[in-house]
């Protein structure tokens, strides 16, 4: 067995094993195989199989993302599906595919390097954009870049292999030596300088190339090379690079460079296949797979199965765009817990699930449960199909078990109890500047369109105070007296009050910005009774 045998059944078996231990910890739910049976077998088929086109072939959730992120990941799909299933994997389909199939004839010698140009093309764009992007730079990690550098550096190794071949005298000596039947004889000499000065092969010799031998050349490469190699310059990538290390090539052929670019293109291949079970290298697996479970279905409220939710945590591709369009994100920037955002709250709660959470680190993770507003737009918008909504519910019940609620605390107690929090001084916000509710004409147009407020049968018993009262306290600056209203910590953040304000108030950031300086100042009474 050679190097690439050995590192094949290597990596194989890491990649294997720890795959393996990944899809044990999905465990199964009664409610997975319900959902099948319930929808009809045949009906549920064709879903799965609209879901694949449209959600994983034509990358359809990724376009609601944004144009460019869309043909980023389109151009990286496809460029490196190409070079696995028609290049890497070439003597397994293409040989099967397409009689006579040899690599280094065209199209495949042009489509290598087109499929491989896609890819560079959209890691560019993917690197541009997060580096250029202020908010997505932030939730970057060192997994995110690890896969943009293996895959970056398989297909630039590959260019780089393909270059050093071609301007290699011992690849065409091996070649000649293998095929050929003119090997020693004037025409081989012919031979080589048609391609040294056709083909791009840099010999020791100089004065190699003359007019009649290349003439004589080309007619022995008709002859006994051309069914297996076709022109070099069809390789629009590879040979121009090959051109620009001309004044390099014969230190590279000294040191047979053509064997080095092929062990560190072998090399990063096996370390990508031995990461797969891993992080983000998993997620070409997995979300697929929970795009496919998913069915393309728009139930964003109901709860998955617990197989569900494991697939789903290892769908997560790390992009962002959950905290990108998440609607507590300011509040972020105001109390500094990252776990308030989607994409690192998944993060805690695979941790959360393997009960490696705890301290500081399960606080956090419990705040950001309890400010999740529950308003979708993270499972409408996440490009890996993920119920996170499913999630969060899911976990919310069993951290309140672990970490105090202080909503429910705050909600228990007395009038009188609330307002004796409320007497601290904090940064001015939204509440204190009159800028921010000055133009409220008290029409009630807030509380018209509140869902809390529609679903209590008594507002002034349940709520203490209606939206636009608030405001209006507000106005008189009596912020301590709101803090402590039912309204502040009913609210669910949907926005509508927001969104139908004639006079465009801030309504749902303010009764936001209330609650969580309330919160505050019990977390500092309590801390200064212990």
């Amino acid at each position: 067995m050679d190097f690439l045998d050995i590192g094949l059944i290597l990596a194989s078996v890491v990649c294997v094993a720890f795959l393996v231990r990944r899809v044990a910890r999905w465990r199964s739910g009664p409610d997975g195989a319900d959902s099948f049976r319930k929808q009809g077998a045949v009906k549920s088929l064709l879903s799965m199989i609209k879901a694949v086109v449209l959600d994983v072939l034509l990358l359809g959730r990724v376009a609601r993302t944004g144009p460019l992120r869309w043909l980023a990941h389109c151009l990286v799909f496809y460029g490196f599906m190409g070079l696995l299933l028609f290049h890497a994997m070439g003597s397994l389909i293409t040989a099967n595919l397409f009689p006579g199939y040899e690599p280094t004839l065209n199209p495949w010698l042009f489509l290598r390097d087109l499929l491989g140009g896609l890819v560079l093309i959209g890691l560019i764009l993917m690197v541009v954009r997060r580096v250029r992007d202020r908010r997505l730079r932030a939730l970057t990690r060192f997994q995110d870049w690890a896969l943009l550098l293996v895959v970056g550096s398989i297909v630039g190794s590959g260019f780089l292999l393909q270059a050093s071949k071609i301007i290699s005298p011992a690849m065409f000596e091996s070649m000649v030596a293998e095929y050929g039947v003119y090997y020693g004889g004037p025409e081989a000499t012919a031979l080589q300088a048609a391609w040294a000065d056709r083909f791009g092969v840099v010999f020791p010799s100089d004065r190699l190339v003359t007019p009649d031998r290349v003439e004589q050349g080309l007619e022995v490469n008709e002859e006994s090379c051309s069914a297996c190699h076709s022109d070099t310059a069809s390789a629009f990538i590879s040979r121009p690079l090959a051109t620009a290390l001309t004044p390099l090539a014969p230190a590279m052929n000294r040191s047979r460079a053509d064997r080095v670019f092929w062990y560190v293109h072998i090399l990063f291949c096996l370390v990508g296949l031995a990461a797969l079970p891993y992080a983000k290298f998993l997620h070409p697996l997995t979300t697929p797979a929970n795009l496919a479970v998913r069915k393309g279905r728009r139930d964003l409220g109901l709860p998955g199965s617990a197989t569900a939710r494991g697939l789903g945590l290892d769908a997560c591709t790390r992009c962002g765009e959950c905290s990108l369009h998440c609607s507590v994100a300011p509040s972020f920037n105001v109390l500094g817990n990252p776990d308030i955002l989607p994409s690192e709250k998944l993060v805690s709660l695979k941790a959360f699930r393997d009960g490696q959470l705890s301290g500081l680190g399960l606080e956090r993770f419990a705040e950001g449960s309890r400010i999740c507003t529950e308003c979708l737009r993270c499972t409408d918008i996440c490009p890996a199909g993920i119920n996170l909504q499913d999630l969060w519910l899911a976990s919310k019940p069993e951290t309140a078990a672990s970490v105090p609620d202080p909503n429910q605390a705050v909600r228990a107690m007395t009038v009188a109890a609330r307002s004796a929090i409320c007497c601290r001084i904090e940064p001015a916000g939204l509440a204190d500047n009159r800028e921010s509710f000055w133009a409220c004409v008290q029409c009630t147009t807030c509380t018209s369109v509140c869902p809390v407020v529609a679903v209590s049968d008594d507002p002034s018993r349940d709520l203490d105070l209606l939206p636009q009262q608030v405001m209006n306290l507000l106005r008189m600056g009596l912020k301590d007296e709101t803090l402590g209203a039912r309204m502040v910590w009913s609210c669910t953040t949907c926005y509508k009050c927001q969104e139908h304000c004639p006079q465009d108030i801030r309504v749902a950031d303010v009764l936001y910005e209330l609650r969580n300086t309330a919160a505050a100042r019990l977390r500092q009474a309590e801390g200064e009774e212990g």
